[in-house]
């Protein structure tokens, strides 16, 4: 083959190469790993609405409603070589407030799973790839005992209030439901994002024959966090 027909067969193969990378051709797509439902970039910052009922059989319910305000402020290397973020969250009443430091946590991302530690406790928040139905061990890196979660609807969209995500993940650490109690623990993710939903339902029901099943409750408590805005500082 001459030089010059070398040359146009390799600016050729570069072109399509191209085209499908850049573009729908039919050409085998790289795994999806789930990686990017994670912490996905330094100074990225995510604000949340929250609110929390307590239930009491004596007292009518206590409702608390604040912000709460994560970012990823740095990185450091660990003991074990491993870069690991610190994640600095903040809260306040109402927007009209400065922020308050509440607490810092770290975070990282390892080829097979994603960790979460606070209040020294780790727990594995992601097992890659992911793929639907998936169950693992929350509580692997910590000594709370066996926690399954599970993966459902899967790169599936999730809308919040007027905005709505075109890829997430639900992970189900609990949901337990009977006649007299509610267990309920989810988060939900977003491609490019992370956390934009999470819920938890610690609650007992009135069990007297007059209003057994009507999920009338007795005590308990009720948290729900969900994303307001997100970008990067």
């Amino acid at each position: 083959m001459k030089p010059k027909q070398t040359y146009l067969l390799l600016i050729l193969s570069f072109l399509l190469l191209q085209a499908c990378v850049n573009k729908d051709c039919g050409c085998v797509a790289p795994p999806e790993t789930g990686i990017s439902y994670f912490y996905t970039s330094i100074k990225q910052f995510t604000i949340y609405e929250v609110q929390e009922i307590d239930y009491s059989l004596t007292q009518n319910p206590s409702i608390k409603n604040y912000q709460i305000k994560e970012s990823v402020a740095s990185f450091f290397t660990d003991l074990d070589g491993k870069e690991t973020l610190r994640i600095e969250r903040f809260k306040r009443t109402t927007e009209n407030e400065a922020w308050q430091i509440d607490s810092v946590f770290t975070a990282k991302k390892r080829s097979n799973e994603a960790l979460k530690t606070e209040n020294n406790q780790t727990f594995v928040k992601f097992v890659f790839p992911l793929y639907e139905n998936q169950t693992w061990d929350g509580n692997a890196y910590n000594a709370l005992g066996k926690d399954d979660y599970t993966v459902k609807k899967l790169h599936q969209p999730f809308s919040i209030g007027n905005k709505t995500f075109r890829k997430t993940a639900t992970i189900i650490q609990q949901d337990d439901s009977t006649l007299v109690d509610l267990k309920k623990r989810i988060e939900v993710y977003a491609e490019g994002v992370g956390l934009i939903y999470a819920e938890n339902k610690d609650l007992t029901y009135c069990n007297k024959p007059d209003c057994l099943g009507k999920n009338t409750i007795d005590f308990g408590k009720s948290f729900i966090m969900k994303i307001k805005d997100y970008g990067t500082e």
